[in-house]
C-alpha cells in the first residue's frame, strides 16, 4: 500500500503499562501488508530515563528527558530500507513498508516527532490497565519464580504505585499523547477490534479505501 521507494510508514501505538500495547502492535503488524514490529522496551539498556519520576513530574513531565538515541537511529535506518540489529542480541529487524512501533509518548518527543506518521493512543481507566499488568506479572512470576517472590513483588509494586509517582506519570503522559494523536482507542475493546480500527484508519489516510 506504500511506494517501496518511499520511507516506510511509521505507526506508533501509545498507552500506559497494561493497556495492551504489545499485543496490539503484534496484531496490527499481522494485518498490514509488509509490516514489522518495533518495541520501545527493547532499547531500555541503551537509553536514559528520568531517575526520579516524582521530580520529573514536578518539573513539567518533559517527554524529551526520555532519551533513546539508539532507537532513534535504528528507526531512521528502518524507514529508509535498511535492516537493523536490536540491542543485547535480541535479533534483527528487516525493513518493510510499515513499521508498527510501541512508543508510549506518541509523537511528543521531539526526536521522534518527524519520524512518526500515525499515532493511535489507547485510552482506558487506569484500574483496568493496572489489573492487566498485574495479571501478566502474576503469570510470569508463577512460571519463572515462586509464590514467595510473587508476594514480595506485588507488595513492592502496589506500594510504589499508590505512594509513588507511577500512577501520576501514566496520567500525565497519556494526557499529552491524547491531545496530539490521530486516533483515540477505547482500551476496553478487544485487541481484534482495536487492530481493525487502526488498520482502517491507516488505509483511509493513505487513500487505500
Amino acid at each position: 500500500m506504500t511506494n517501496k521507494q518511499s520511507p516506510s510508514f511509521v505507526v506508533a501505538i501509545s498507552g500506559p503499562s497494561g493497556s495492551g500495547k504489545t499485543s496490539l502492535v503484534q496484531k496490527v503488524t499481522s494485518l498490514l501488508e509488509d509490516a514489522v514490529s518495533f518495541y520501545f522496551d527493547d532499547y531500555a539498556s541503551v537509553s536514559q530515563y528520568p531517575s526520579n519520576f516524582s521530580e520529573w513530574i514536578r518539573e513539567g513531565a518533559d517527554p524529551n528527558q526520555w532519551e533513546t538515541p539508539q532507537l532513534l537511529k535504528d528507526l531512521q535506518m528502518l524507514r529508509h530500507g535498511e535492516s537493523i540489529s536490536l540491542p543485547d542480541n535480541k535479533g534483527m529487524i528487516k525493513a518493510a513498508s510499515f513499521i508498527v512501533i510501541e512508543e508510549p509518548f506518541g509523537r511528543e518527543r521531539a526526536e521522534m516527532n518527524g519520524l512518526i506518521d500515525f499515532v493511535a493512543c489507547i485510552d482506558l481507566p487506569l484500574e483496568v490497565a493496572l489489573a492487566r499488568r498485574l495479571l501478566r506479572d502474576v503469570e510470569w512470576c508463577l512460571i519463572k519464580r515462586n509464590p514467595e517472590y510473587l508476594a514480595a513483588y506485588l507488595k513492592e509494586y502496589l506500594t510504589g504505585y499508590l505512594n509513588g509517582a507511577t500512577r501520576e506519570m501514566y496520567l500525565q503522559v497519556n494526557a499529552r499523547v491524547l491531545k496530539n494523536c490521530d486516533l483515540v482507542l477505547n482500551g476496553v475493546s478487544s485487541v481484534d477490534e482495536l487492530a481493525d480500527e487502526i488498520v482502517t484508519a491507516i488505509k483511509t489516510k493513505l487513500g487505500a479505501v
